[in-house]
């Protein structure tokens, strides 16, 4: 009987399309879960799985952890908590798809960061993908001159990926002086406790005990640990312009999971959606964009 073989080269890129389906599980996983306890809570518990499951895997990353380290993973942990917090409370009122597509606007919103944090100019091709995706959000949302309102779950679904994009910004200037394990294992543990003391202070319920709770949690939480090693051990060897592509994919895998658990898109969810994808996808390719723009500023001159 012959097996299927992989080549090695195309490990790490399975690693991270693993971690992008997993993610847009993620979502639906989160909606489940939420039924069984609150939001904040529902990200402590599964943080706290993904703790535990990283530290059995990897207990080097445990060890020796510098001061760096620490105000890195800290910091992450801050952004992190905002993020699926904000992604978490969506859930509520807002389908598992959509709030996957314009979760997505992270991507498209790291060049940005980086051009008013770090001063890092951001080639066309990122300006023309952040164009689309606000496009996108606004067709999805019904925007109108007459009426340019944000529903509740689209705007924290936005605030979620405004602190996404701030978490990948700060987590990739840290990862260059750094341990990258070690920053993420002091992420979920922070992650764990903030989220944790932020349930308790706004009086969040204690969980419902479920045998659903339990296996969403468990499952949840062992696959945010791999999605923790896969971005840290993974993108070191994949190049971040094919790194992104593969994560803009995270949408769409949320979307299918969404459509399997009997979600329905309108045709503005659709059509929005589509365009989102398009300028994440445009965003992660600037170099791809901008050598076809200059092939055509070329031709346009010989002509």
């Amino acid at each position: 009987m012959q097996t299927m073989h992989i080549p090695r080269r195309f490990i790490p890129e399975l690693a991270l399309l693993i971690a992008s389906v997993l993610w847009g599980a993620s979502f639906l996983a989160t909606k489940i879960g939420m039924e069984y306890t609150g939001p904040l809570g529902f990200v402590a518990l599964r943080y706290l799985v993904a703790t535990i499951a990283f530290a059995i895997v990897l207990p080097r990353a445990t060890r020796g952890i510098n001061a760096t380290e620490l105000v890195a993973g800290i910091i992450v942990a801050s952004t992190a908590c905002i993020a699926y917090g904000a992604q978490a409370y969506a859930l509520q009122t807002t389908d598992t798809a959509r709030v996957a597509f314009l979760s997505a606007l992270y991507v498209p919103l790291v060049p940005v960061l980086q051009l008013l944090i770090f001063r890092q100019r951001a080639p066309a091709g990122i300006w023309i993908g952040v164009i689309l995706a606000c496009l996108g959000v606004a067709i999805m949302s019904g925007l109108s001159v007459a009426d340019i309102t944000l529903g509740y779950g689209d705007t924290l679904s936005i605030i979620g990926a405004v602190a996404i994009a701030f978490e990948v910004v700060i987590l990739g200037y840290y990862v260059r002086q750094a341990d990258p394990l070690r920053i993420a294992f002091v992420m979920m543990v922070t992650t764990t406790f903030l989220c944790t003391v932020f349930a308790v202070a706004t009086g969040e319920p204690m969980p419902i005990p479920s045998s659903t709770l339990l296996w969403v949690v468990v499952g949840y939480g062992i696959a945010t640990a791999y999605i923790q090693f896969a971005m840290s051990w993974a993108q070191a060897r994949v190049e971040s312009s094919r790194a992104a592509i593969i994560y803009a994919l995270e949408p769409v895998f949320g979307g299918l999971f969404g459509y399997v658990a009997g979600e329905i898109f309108g045709l503005s969810d659709v059509v929005g959606a589509i365009v989102i994808l398009a300028g994440v996808i445009i965003a992660s390719l600037p170099r791809l964009v901008d050598r076809v723009l200059l092939r055509r500023s070329a031709s346009a001159r010989f002509t």
